[in-house]
């Protein structure tokens, strides 16, 4: 997909979370949306944080 088109998909899906009914739909379409964006901006999590305390 071009940036375009995962500009466009981004947004959509941060429309339809606005609009959603529950707390499990919107919390999917944020994973959704997540994802698009990670793919969008080529970055990944720095996930484990390690904790040393």
């Amino acid at each position: 997909m071009t940036k375009k088109q995962l500009n466009r998909e981004y947004a959509k899906v941060m429309l339809e979370a606005e609009e959603a009914l529950g707390r499990k739909e919107a919390i999917s379409l944020f994973k959704k949306a997540h994802s698009i964006k990670k793919k969008l901006y080529q970055y990944e999590d720095d996930y484990p944080l390690i904790h040393n305390g």
